[in-house]
């Protein structure tokens, strides 16, 4: 189950994930006041030398990247189901575009909200590098499904 490619294009679509959950997308830095602000998928947190304050919590997105992350789990796991597989798959970078947009959008919205221009993390691409690792599992999982049903038409 592992050593196949698909499963390993999954599990990293799943440490991305988790790897975002744990940092911060994105900061914003108030000049007059050099006042700093951490967006993460908890939510937006004030950031006073090594003192932070949550101003506003964001569980829906820690929640969409969750089922995310347990919709790639499951897909490792039914390599003998490949059709649900790749429905699983084709669901998941639906989701992980998605994802993307509305990452991109509230950082749009905090950054008018706060009169700051946002200083992007690289873990703010990793929805949508797991949604490519997801495509490519997903090709690799129509591979082998167009080699099974060839072998069983050879019997």
């Amino acid at each position: 189950m592992i050593q196949r490619i698909q499963s390993l294009f999954l599990l990293f679509t799943v440490i991305l994930l988790a790897i975002l959950v744990a940092t911060p997308f994105a900061t914003f830095v108030i000049e007059p006041q050099m006042v700093k602000y951490s967006l993460s998928v908890f939510g937006l947190s004030k950031v006073d030398n090594a003192v932070v304050e949550k101003v506003q919590s964001l569980w829906f997105l820690l929640g969409f990247i969750l089922l995310v992350i347990l919709i790639s789990l499951v897909t490792i796991f039914l390599y003998r189901r490949r059709i649900l597989q790749i429905r699983l798959c084709i669901l998941s970078v639906i989701m992980l575009v998605g994802l993307q947009g509305v990452m991109y959008y509230i950082v749009y919205a905090y950054g008018q909200n706060l009169n700051s221009k946002p200083q992007y993390s690289i873990v703010f691409i990793f929805p949508l590098i797991s949604a490519i690792l997801n495509f490519l599992a997903l090709r690799a999982i129509a591979r082998d499904e167009a080699l099974i049903r060839s072998i069983n038409r050879l019997r």
